[in-house]
């Protein structure tokens, strides 16, 4: 039985199954708009997966079927200012989900379903896998809204599709299918909405049946090489999966002609 994680808001669902730690986003009336304390409740989530030795993977959704995350929720933008100028107190809680997301060094995979705008597509870029249904959506309002995007996402989204079709989507405010995903880079499989889950406990397990420290290393590479991380750490990671444990049981294993049985040490 999964095992519910506290997050401080009803909005934000938590929970432990086995080595994979599931947040969901349950806002299904406002087609799981984004609001501070979902933010806020995001990062604190985030963070106790990351320091839970027992987590393995990280899976991200959202509730109800109609939608991953329709954006920041849009009641808050009134009183919204950028994040460069006279920052408002609640800038700094709604912008921790999406910045611990980028500290995490586990694997995430993000299952989506519907839409995916905005600050949910934000969120998702995260991900170091994405799964789309056939009728999910993606697309950044911003320009129909007036707003700037936020930097971050734009480094992110550049590093995801490239500058070219960065600019498509960030300039025309289009939303597209989940097939265009897929060949700009946002998505790496597309199913039908029956076949969600079964793809992500499918990735899901193979992961987790995985070495621990060599997914970490490779995580940490891939932000060092893309520009958005420490390429130290990423060393440093790699020489720990060496110098571990799991790389002699990897070697037993492969010599022994079975299924390793890693520890994450």
């Amino acid at each position: 039985m999964a095992q519910t994680v506290e997050t401080g808001t009803d909005k934000l669902i938590g929970e432990i199954d086995g080595a994979i730690g599931r947040i969901t986003f349950d806002n299904p009336q406002r087609h799981n708009a984004i609001t501070p304390d979902m933010f806020a409740a995001l990062a604190t989530v985030v963070d106790a997966y990351e320091q839970n030795p027992a987590i393995r993977v990280v899976v991200i959704s959202g509730a109800g079927g109609k939608a991953f995350a329709s954006g920041a929720d849009i009641g808050n933008l009134d009183s919204a200012r950028g994040l460069s100028r006279n920052p408002s107190p609640d800038d700094a809680r709604t912008s921790r989900g999406p910045a611990a997301l980028g500290r995490l060094t586990k694997p995430l995979i993000a299952a989506v379903d519907g839409y995916c705008l905005g600050g949910g597509l934000l969120v998702a870029l995260h991900a170091d896998l994405l799964v789309a249904t056939d009728r999910a959506q993606f697309g950044i309002p911003a320009a129909r809204l007036g707003v700037g995007y936020p930097i971050e996402g734009v480094e992110q989204l550049v590093g995801r599709v490239g500058d070219a079709n960065a600019a498509l989507i960030l300039m025309t405010g289009n939303r597209f299918s989940a097939e265009e995903a897929r060949r700009m880079g946002l998505a790496h499989a597309v199913v039908s909405p029956d076949r969600l889950d079964d793809e992500v406990e499918r990735l899901g397990e193979r992961l987790v049946a995985n070495a621990p420290l060599t997914l970490r290393a490779v995580k940490l590479s891939i932000a060092a090489a893309a520009g958005r991380g420490d390429r130290q750490a990423a060393l440093d990671a790699i020489a720990d999966c060496w110098a571990s444990e799991d790389f002699a049981e990897g070697r037993a294993a492969f010599a022994e002609h079975r299924e390793p049985r890693f520890q994450g040490r």
